[in-house]
């Protein structure tokens, strides 16, 4: 019985993921088609994102009882990595809305997991409020307070990725009731008046993510909807390395678009200066550079996806009510430790790729340069220094890595 269990469990977890690529597999190359112009004409993918949520990609990670797919953390990021490749941009917008989900499966409250995921299967995405511009993370000028029997959300949030596409904004904030200062989260709705998400992000990649500045003035606060910082997961939660690992998921996506749309370039390409005796798709140097970069495409995909199944482990275990903080450790250095290398390679990747065909590679059109300008910024938010220190941490001394990082939240001036 035991043989028959171990054949028969990687098959179904086969079908299931074709199931997945056949619902979502169209909508990315539809996504693909009009990259290039959403980038030229600097047009958010309001349309794309409603397109994958329509089909469910928001309700993946949502356990099937609850009228998700029950995606595992490989499958899911299997498909984010897809995602990526046909717009980056999405995945980041996502972000916010895939860790709500992690949130919201270690919640200690039915009634909250419930009520959250009944919106999420319906289709309502959920966006992020949590940096500010000076301050530390746990003392934080955002603030709920109590006026005439109604608790009211006042605050600016910077680098609120995605939520000026979502319905719901998860928001960070300090909950004062007298003397006092409680740490909290909340959500809020986009529909209220007082919620105001500006399209004001300047950075020179991912220029498509939403991540502007929201500001809240007197937001209605639900009660059932304000929870006490870190007070909702009964065993810790997958949720530090799940932000990362979307990153970096982000970042195997835009290295396979960009080996993609140089291959098609040297496919094209009839003149090659600098070695006319042959044709430019046999020529020696674009093919290493073609290679490399397959070889980098290849690597850092399935380091992605090694890394989920350290999630899967942790994630199966918390699910079945295991105190899991030897596994969700593993989880977290996993995640932090491969960080560096993937953006290094993806860095790599996206640079020699104009070496391939002079300068005619960097025509604005082609919009080539895209592809690194996206990596590093993407390779810029959360440092990976810090979370190279809390893994080499872990290494030594045996420190959970997501107890540090929450130290150093607690210490360091927030910037994104």
């Amino acid at each position: 019985m035991a043989d028959t269990q171990l054949i028969a469990n990687p098959i179904s977890v086969q079908a299931e993921t074709a199931e997945l690529v056949g619902i979502f597999g169209p909508i990315f190359e539809r996504i693909a088609a009009g990259a290039i112009e959403r980038e030229r004409e600097r047009r958010l993918p309001f349309a794309e994102i409603r397109d994958l949520l329509a089909a469910g990609f928001g309700r993946l990670r949502v356990p099937r009882e609850h009228g998700g797919f029950g995606a595992s953390h490989q499958q899911f990021f299997s498909l984010l990595v897809d995602l990526g490749a046909a717009d980056s941009n999405i995945v980041q917008a996502l972000r916010g809305h895939i860790g709500f989900v992690e949130f919201t499966r270690s919640h200690r409250n039915h009634e909250f997991r419930r009520t959250w995921f009944t919106r999420i299967t319906e289709g309502e995405l959920v966006g992020n409020a949590e940096s500010e511009r000076t301050g530390v993370f746990a003392q934080q000028a955002t603030e709920v307070t109590e006026r005439d029997g109604q608790l009211l959300l006042n605050g600016t949030k910077y680098y609120t990725t995605g939520s000026i596409f979502a319905d719901w904004i998860l928001v960070s904030a300090v909950h004062r009731d007298g003397d006092q200062e409680t740490p909290v989260t909340v959500q809020v709705p986009t529909s209220h008046s007082g919620v105001n998400t500006i399209d004001d992000w300047d950075g020179f990649g991912q220029r498509l993510t939403g991540s502007g500045t929201t500001v809240f003035t007197d937001v209605a606060v639900d009660p059932a909807n304000l929870t006490p910082r870190n007070a909702a997961a009964p065993h810790g939660s997958v949720l530090h390395a799940t932000y990362q690992l979307v990153h970096l998921a982000a970042l195997a996506g835009i290295a396979a678009a960009a080996l993609g749309e140089v291959t098609d370039f040297v496919r094209g390409r009839s003149r090659n200066l600098f070695n006319p005796a042959v044709p430019a798709r046999q020529d020696p140097v674009a093919l290493q550079v073609l290679g490399e970069c397959f070889g980098t495409v290849a690597s850092v995909r399935s380091t992605v996806l090694g890394a989920a199944a350290s999630l899967d482990g942790a994630s199966t275990a918390m699910d079945v009510g295991f105190e899991a903080r030897d596994l969700l450790a593993a989880a977290d250095a996993h995640v932090f430790g491969v960080q560096g290398t993937v953006i290094d390679a993806v860095l790599g990747c996206t640079g020699k790729l104009f070496e391939v065909g002079g300068a005619s590679a960097t025509a604005s059109g082609r919009a080539l340069d895209r592809h690194w300008r996206n990596a590093r910024t993407v390779s810029s938010h959360n440092p990976a220094k810090y979370r190279q220190q809390a893994v080499g941490d872990y290494v030594a001394n045996g420190a959970a890595p997501g107890e540090l990082i929450e130290r150093l939240l607690s210490a360091v001036p927030v910037a994104e």
